[in-house]
């Protein structure tokens, strides 16, 4: 794969010239991968074919099978931009609120609950959870992207246990966004908002409690 898109580079930098080239190459490259994002965002990975993208990219299929010979090597890049994106978002939500700043915990797990929760994120986000049961590659990838989130919501919620928090946080909010994914809740019946008051409540109380000799904090309150 690498191979044919150095030679790929070759072959049209003597055509029209090393610069302009290279920025139509990765023009293309881009619309693809874009194109691939939208598919998995709006119908999911069974819908991700080779044909599909390069129709929704606008480009002859030889094209897509020039720059991704298989379907692993454009999941595989696909994969690579998808954690990026994902990484980048909740970095940049958690971010943008933290107590540092004057907003509680219940302001930023509110943010970040809606940005997991969101339906196209949450069909790329499975279809590329489904594929890394098969892919050791894609789930590294999917791995170091969920390191990089909870380094950033840690970052947010402060304290000295502020990484083992933030774990928790993140798994809670998947949970939250796969349970909202299914069920698709009415708003009468969505319990997105007590759960939410529960886990900011939880957050705190965690960080406030002093450890003891043994490292350990007391009991909590469950839901």
């Amino acid at each position: 794969m690498a191979g044919a898109k150095r030679d790929g580079g070759k072959r049209d930098g003597g055509k029209r010239g090393g610069r302009s080239a290279t920025k139509e190459a990765g023009s293309v490259r881009e619309r693809l991968l874009d194109a691939a994002i939208s598919i998995l965002r709006e119908s999911g990975l069974q819908s991700l074919t080779q044909v599909q993208v390069a129709e929704r990219a606008g480009v002859r299929q030889s094209h897509l099978t020039y720059y991704f010979p298989t379907r692993e090597d454009l999941l595989e890049e696909l994969t690579a931009r998808a954690v990026e994106e994902i990484a980048h978002g909740a970095g940049h939500t958690a971010a943008g609120g933290g107590e540092r700043e004057g907003v509680g915990h219940g302001a930023l797990l509110e943010r970040l609950a809606a940005a997991e929760a969101e339906l196209g994120h949450m069909r790329m986000f499975l279809g590329l959870i489904v594929e890394a049961d098969g892919d050791p590659a894609v789930r590294d990838m999917l791995v170091r992207g969920t390191q990089h989130m909870e380094r950033a919501i840690a970052e947010s919620l402060g304290g000295d246990d502020a990484t083992e928090r933030a774990r928790v946080v993140l798994a809670a909010l998947w949970g939250l966004g796969l349970y909202q994914f299914l069920v698709r809740p009415p708003p009468k019946s969505d319990p997105t908002r007590s759960y939410l008051s529960w886990l900011s409540a939880a957050a705190e109380s965690e960080a406030s409690v002093p450890r003891g000799k043994s490292g350990r904090r007391g009991p909590t309150t469950r839901p």
